[in-house]
């Protein structure tokens, strides 16, 4: 499922185990999340994914249900699967 191939993408870049991240992804629950670290999020987004995220894109993409609604429409697959 998209939602937990994004979990482990950050639980990777923020250095932890993916259970142990909180339920609710962005900065206010996550310890650590700064602009930096965001940057770094996104670069591995693209890693993992295949795809290229516009920068100006990257203040709307803080938090887990925006990453997964954005990779749903760039991966054009609706039903949350990867291609």
């Amino acid at each position: 499922m998209l939602e937990t191939r994004v979990r482990e993408v950050v639980a990777s870049v923020f250095g932890v185990a993916p259970d142990e991240l909180p339920e609710r992804l962005d900065p206010d629950t996550l310890p650590g999340w700064t602009s930096l670290r965001q940057i770094q999020l996104m670069m591995a987004l693209e890693n993992a994914f295949g795809i290229e995220i516009d920068p100006n894109l990257l203040p709307a993409l803080a938090s887990g249900p925006a990453i997964v609604r954005f990779l749903e429409e760039t991966l054009a697959v609706p039903d949350g699967t990867s291609r």
